[in-house]
């Protein structure tokens, strides 16, 4: 009610001023003799006090389709030309605000009136009526004579209304035929309230009742329809039914339009009027009605449950579907009401003549503001005729039914029911509540009370496939144009692309300011700046070390090195690796440290506390020298073992430190459980591969091996679920990418995998001599329908839709270090064949930028860059050129902005800078630097090129060593700490504090080459260098020369490899 809301409150007015023009030209233009609006002069429409129990009156639903508030004690009075409102002086000052905004050519004014407690509104009364008598022939006022009003304000102004001396008829059909066509506005309330409505049912009332009946819980019909009463009021209620706040921007709008009905047990009444009595829910037949209302439009849809059932209870079943479905396609605008309960009788009629006397006497009724307009009931006497955009709720039941095989009295007599919100529109009718589904696999249940069913499936239960069916079809995709771009094209995405920049520095502001302006940094390993700790003091020392030799002390996990007859503890966190060597009568073992800036465990993921000790002196390198190789053979292969073990740990718990406990599985019982059996698993649960089954439980699935291993997925955990048929590959199956990841073995993992290698199949059976091809064919068919029901059914039971991968859409590229056939589905970009797999979600992307992008290059690379900062960029290389419009193309079509340039980029350093302010970044330039075309030349292009990217340029000091810093510690196996063949032994082959410039060159020419680069690299030259040559003396002064010449000669690259 406008009580309460304040004068600050705004009426739509262009809303007012629509409707108010539809309402005079309805009146205006069916005043004729026999028509709706026959002889009406006048419409005065009054309100009394506010009744929260009484939910439906005409004049509720005019304020509230006029003004979009209801005013209770106000009377409002339409003229020929004027319209007038006595009310509050709170109610006038909202309603007054209308006069300012009236467009020109309006049919009427506005005019208010304040309320006059003192004479009890005598003199406005008097005007008023002055003003209806005024009004064309001033005889014949439509007034609402059926409403019952409360307060001393209404009944005086029926009072004074009545000693006017004015003919007064009845306004309520005039007004049902007014609002039962409903505008766009009314269409999308409308279907809002239904998706609401149906999810209602389907995801909280109907999981309720299963559980009461599996369970066999003693509940009453009322207890259980107040508590959905009680739940719509929950906040997290949107979330529990599934419902994206998209659907329902308000959901403080939502409420139920009456009291929900559930009957079983022998007592049904299917009149819309009915209550849900105190008996306890019936294992039997239920049935279930609810309607739910959004901002004051009503919806309705209601299902019959069925337990156990017999071939007559299916029989008649189909009947009553059969029968709506007729009802529903009679509603045609132009033919009457009457014609739609006249289609479901003929039906009836035809099919089962002795169940017509218990078909129930109407189809249902109009619907709107109003839950149950009287005026537009459907049934055989309604010969009104139907509008276009009506909204009618299809209701038929059949009443009195006998099961003489029931096992009890109360499920002897049963009824059948099922209700339906549909739009009639010219193109035929809508039916609103469809997704609630009620085909007969949906609605009926088969439970095993003795022995729970262990063979074959069946089919008759709930849990078949509601869903839409998955397809590969073309009209999934997010890419519309598979042709070559012509100039238009490529204008038309310029320009898009343009918009795109501007909108992705927008959204990404938004998003920092929202989290506090910080991008989260840099993503290392270790969380925090907690130094690593070996002794408390130097009394905790081993007892039984020798003070000239170096020791690794396992149980503190510390290597102490012998420094001027003093033993130095060094924590084994510190160490990023160790070599040993051997040259001539000496063994040498050198130990390379995390030093500052590096990072503990991986070079390029930079610390914490690293990062703040990083103005302070530290140790890179130290090397051990000794005659006697013994004591050095014994502290390498220990450092090797306790780093390793260390390692392990420390990976270990920080996965479980990251995990998010999902809710615990809820098996089913005693119902039909839907399994796909004999597939394999990725990763697998004990690291063996292993067949076993896969089945869905209420509320997520659960995998169980031969071996009896059992790995347990919620629904609610999992962000995208694909299927991928085997077509060209050897491969079907279903793969599921995590929320939070989950611990299978030792390791957490955000992705799962269950897969059929359908060659294996076939090529077991070739032995009774099937063509191989013909065989393989069929098999792969096979599969791939097994696993399609299997995702259908996954659907149906949880709200998941399974996204596919369009193969026509999909390229060769390289992700994961060997090449593979990545491809787009709805919502992500996937390679799900060769693990470590690529899962990467549309909506997780800020940027992606196209490198090497070169004429006469026949391939390209491409870097994905996350709106989450801490996530460090994706790339995918050696991608055919002939691919590239077609990728940008689709890009487009998701609404990604994307860059290209001739050059790879170190995106390491550019990270590092963005992650630095990240706030300032998307302030400044944001990702402009990375368009190369932009500038009035190719020159200028460079420049400005040189320009953006001079203040990521690496500094000289070090930069060479932490470059090549060795990413190989991300999985720490003993393959790590190998020794070589060489001689000299190394914890990483690859890192850069033990290779010289020329190895380094050599390197990195052979990368250039293999990347498809043109660009003439200057060739190594000269003998390398040993690792372990610390000890000799031109190790550190004559290579710090000749590095310092080369760097002097060449300088560092500023993002280009």
């Amino acid at each position: 009610s406008a009580a309460g809301m304040g004068e600050e409150y705004r009426i739509d007015s262009a809303l007012f001023w629509e409707r108010g023009q539809k309402l005079y030209d309805a009146w205006k233009g069916a005043r004729g003799a026999g028509k709706v609006w026959d002889g009406v002069d006048a419409i005065a429409v009054d309100t009394g006090k506010y009744d929260e129990d009484v939910l439906y009156l005409k004049s509720k639903s005019l304020q509230l389709w006029l003004f979009g508030l209801e005013l209770p004690d106000t009377v409002v009075i339409f003229a020929d030309s004027m319209a007038y409102v006595l009310s509050s002086p709170k109610k006038v000052a909202i309603v007054e605000q209308l006069m300012a905004r009236r467009p020109d050519g309006a049919p009427f004014s506005l005019l208010c009136y304040t309320r006059n407690k003192a004479d009890k509104d005598e003199a406005n009364y008097r005007t008023l009526l002055e003003k209806l008598a005024g009004s064309m022939d001033g005889k014949t006022v439509a007034t609402l004579l059926k409403e019952e009003l409360q307060g001393d304000h209404a009944s005086n102004w029926r009072k004074a209304l009545a000693a006017s001396g004015l003919a007064q008829v009845d306004l309520s059909p005039m007004l049902a035929d007014l609002l039962c066509a409903k505008d766009d506005a009314e269409q999308a309330l409308v279907k809002r309230a239904a998706f609401f409505s149906s999810q209602l049912l389907e995801q909280h009332l109907l999981p309720d009742l299963e559980a009461i009946v599996d369970e066999k819980k003693k509940k009453a019909h009322s207890a259980l329809a107040a508590e959905v009463d009680d739940f719509i009021t929950r906040s997290d209620m949107l979330q529990r039914l599934k419902i994206p706040q998209t659907k329902i921007p308000d959901p403080e709008n939502l409420e139920m339009c009456y009291t929900p009905i559930i009957q079983s047990g022998g007592k049904y009444n299917l009149k819309p009027s009915a209550e849900s009595n105190d008996d306890n829910v019936h294992d039997h037949v239920i049935t279930v009605s609810l309607g739910g209302r959004y901002k004051s439009y009503c919806s309705n849809v209601g299902r019959t449950y069925i337990i156990n059932p017999t071939k007559d209870q299916q029989r008649h079943y189909a009947l009553l579907l059969e029968a709506q479905e007729a009802a529903i396609k009679a509603l045609v605008p132009g033919r009457s009401a009457a014609d739609a309960m006249q289609a479901a009788a003929d039906v009836v009629k035809d099919r089962n003549p002795e169940l017509l006397a218990k078909l129930t006497k109407n189809a249902g009724f109009g619907t709107g503001i109003e839950f149950r307009d009287a005026n537009f009931v459907l049934n055989l006497k309604n010969t009104k005729p139907l509008r276009a955009n009506m909204v009618c709720v299809v209701t038929l039941g059949l009443e009195g039914l006998a099961n003489p095989k029931a096992p009890d009295a109360k499920g002897r007599t049963y009824a059948l029911f099922v209700s339906d919100t549909v739009l009639v529109g010219d193109a035929g009718p809508e039916v609103l509540t469809s997704k609630c589904s009620k085909k007969w696999e949906d609605v009926s249940y088969q439970i095993q009370e003795e022995q729970p069913s262990r063979g074959k499936e069946n089919h008759n239960q709930k849990g078949a496939s509601r869903a839409s069916k998955v397809e590969l079809t073309e009209s999934r995709t997010r890419a519309k144009n598979h042709q070559q771009a012509s100039a238009a094209v490529d204008d038309q995405l310029r320009e898009h692309q343009e918009e795109l920049e501007k909108a992705v520095t927008e959204d990404a502001i938004r998003r920092l300011k929202r989290d506090g302006g910080g991008g989260g940094g840099a993503a290392g390993r270790r969380q925090g700046n907690q130094v690593p700790t070996a002794y408390s003091s130097p009394d905790a020392y081993p007892r039984d070390m020798s003070y000239t030799q170096t020791f690794v002390d396992v149980k503190a996990e510390a290597v102490l090195i012998p420094v001027y007859g003093t033993m130095v503890p060094f924590h084994i966190s510190t160490i990023k690796n160790v070599t040993k060597s051997e040259e001539g009568n000496y063994t040498y073992l050198r130990i390379n440290f995390n030093a500052a800036g590096q990072g503990f465990n991986a070079a390029k993921d930079a610390a914490p506390l690293m990062d703040t000790l990083k103005d302070l002196d530290s140790i890179r390198e130290v090397t051990l020298r000794a005659r006697d190789p013994r004591n050095l053979n014994n502290a390498f292969r220990l450092i090797k073992e306790l780093r390793t073990r260390v390692m392990r740990r420390d990976k270990e718990d920080e996965e479980k430190q990251g995990l998010v406990e999902q809710e615990p599985l809820r098996v089913l019982s005693g119902m039909r459980v839907h399994r796909l059996r004999d597939v394999n698993m990725r990763p697998h649960p004990s690291g063996r591969k292993s067949q076993g089954e896969l089945a869905i439980q209420a509320n997520g699935v659960r995998y169980t091996s031969n071996k009896g291993e059992r790995v347990d997925i919620t629904f609610k955990n999992i962000r995208n679920a694909f299927f991928q048929p085997a077509q060209k590959e050897h491969l079907v199956l279903i793969h599921f990418h995590l929320h939070n990841g989950i611990m299978i073995g030792k390791k957490k993992h955000n992705d799962v995998q269950f897969y059929v290698e359908v060659i294996d199949q076939s090529t077991a059976l070739r032995r009774w001599g099937y063509d191989p091809d013909e065989l393989q064919k069929k098999e792969r068919e096979r599969m791939n329908n097994e696993f399609q029901s299997f995702a259908e059914n996954m659907e149906e039971a949880s709200e998941l839709e399974f996204d596919i991968p369009y193969r026509e859409l999909g390229f060769d590229g390289v992700a994961n270090e060997s090449n593979s056939y990545i491809m787009p589905t709805t919502n992500a970009l996937v390679e799900l064949i060769e693990p470590p797999w690529l899962v990467v979600n549309i909506p997780d992307i800020d940027i992606v930028h196209f490198e090497r992008v070169v004429f006469g290059l026949t391939n390209f690379d491409m870097v994905i860059v996350f709106k989450d900062l801490k996530r460090d960029p994706v790339q995918v290389t050696t991608i055919d050129v002939q691919k590239l419009d077609q990728i940008k193309q689709w890009l487009d079509s998701c609404n990604i902005k994307f860059y290209e340039g001739t050059a790879n980029l170190q995106w390491t350093a550019i990270m590092k800078h963005v992650r630095d302010d990240p706030l300032g970044f998307y302030a400044g330039n944001s990702w402009t630097f990375l368009d190369f075309k932009k500038g009035d030349s190719d020159e200028s292009s460079e420049e400005e090129e040189e320009w953006s990217l001079r203040s990521f340029e690496p500094e000289d000091d070090g930069s060479e060593e932490e470059e090549d810093s060795d990413d190989d510690e991300e999985e720490c196996s003993d393959e790590d700490f190998d020794e070589s063949g060489s001689g000299e032994d190394s914890l990483d082959s690859d890192e850069s504090s033990g290779k010289d410039w020329d190895e380094l060159e050599k390197e990195a020419a052979k990368k250039d080459r293999k990347r498809g680069d043109d660009e003439d690299r200057p060739k190594a030259k000269g003998k390398s260098k040993r690792d372990d040559d610390s000890f000799s003396d031109e190790s550190s002064e004559d290579s710090r020369r000749k590095k310092k010449s080369k760097t002097a000669a060449k300088p560092p690259p500023k993002f280009k490899k």
